[in-house]
């Protein structure tokens, strides 16, 4: 009696089992495969390749038009812009690279409220940012450590941010200015930092600040409606090197991080009258670059 109903069991459950395999053949998984642990999407590869194509597109019509601006300057410019949420870049210009200035305060500000977000840690903060205090930024230096876990742990900020490339001096390697301030930080590499800080929570009050910035550096990307930024300024060469990194987010809500800069053999005052006719050319422009909102 009970082999029977063994037998029986046995024959409806190889009925069941196929019936559920012609199911699965007609309507399909009811939910999707995972990938496979390192494989990548074909709906990630497609959506990598569409942003390549599109801001593939967007350096092209840009290069012309900036070269043109850019023959007009006594020095030389460079922009990069990436927009949140996507992949591709969008770097024009014969400026590339340089040193980092105070737009460095910005990591060592969110890596100094990462170690100790205390009410004096955001007083420095502030004038940091604000006023580019460089006092305080010092101070925020020495409390993340020994120059090399100083930079280590800005370093950290800035990898996690997703740049994966610039490496954070921790040596004064010249007198009368800071060790950070010397990093040397390309656009390109500036602008995806920007991109992954700007919906990072623990980057929302720097980011704040970044919106308050005193009345007399708000030149560049002081002028672009909806930009928070910081400026870096210096010396460099037989000229002055004026640059910012800023994140942009237009009415509709898609964000952009952007880093601009300008190199001008007549001084500090062109380099930052220049560089806000480069900020003025980019505004007209970036709603072009693929971007959603954070």
């Amino acid at each position: 009696m009970i082999g029977r109903q063994t037998g029986r069991v046995r024959t409806a459950t190889a009925l069941l089992g196929g019936l559920s395999l012609i199911l699965a053949g007609l309507l399909g998984p009811a939910t999707p495969a995972a990938a496979a642990p390192g494989s990548t999407s074909a709906a990630t590869t497609a959506r990598v390749s569409a942003d390549s194509v599109s801001t593939d597109s967007v350096r092209a019509s840009w290069s012309k038009s900036f070269a043109s601006l850019e023959k007009q300057l006594p020095g030389t410019a460079g922009v990069s812009v990436v927009g949140v949420g996507h992949a591709g870049s969008v770097t024009v210009g014969s400026w590339r690279s340089g040193v980092a200035w105070s737009t460095s305060k910005v990591p060592v500000s969110v890596a100094a409220l990462r170690r100790s977000p205390s009410a004096s840690t955001k007083r420095l903060v502030k004038r940091a940012i604000t006023v580019s205090d460089n006092a305080a930024a010092e101070k925020l230096w020495s409390r993340l450590g020994r120059p090399k876990t100083a930079a280590a742990r800005t370093q950290k900020v800035i990898r996690d941010a997703g740049d994966k490339h610039t490496k954070v001096q921790s040596k004064r390697v010249r007198a009368g200015f800071t060790a950070f301030g010397q990093t040397r930080w390309t656009t390109t590499n500036q602008a995806r930092f920007g991109a992954g800080l700007a919906c990072r929570a623990e980057a929302k009050p720097v980011l704040r600040l970044m919106g308050q910035i005193t009345t007399s550096q708000r030149w560049g990307l002081g002028h672009v409606r909806g930009a928070r930024f910081k400026g870096g300024w210096g010396p460099v060469g037989k000229g002055y090197l004026v640059r910012q990194l800023g994140v942009v987010i237009l009415p509709d809500g898609r964000t952009y991080s952007v880093s601009i800069a300008v190199w001008s053999p007549k001084g500090f005052s062109r380099a930052a009258r220049d560089l806000t006719r480069v900020a003025n050319w980019l505004e007209k422009r970036i709603g072009q670059v693929p971007a959603r909102a954070c």
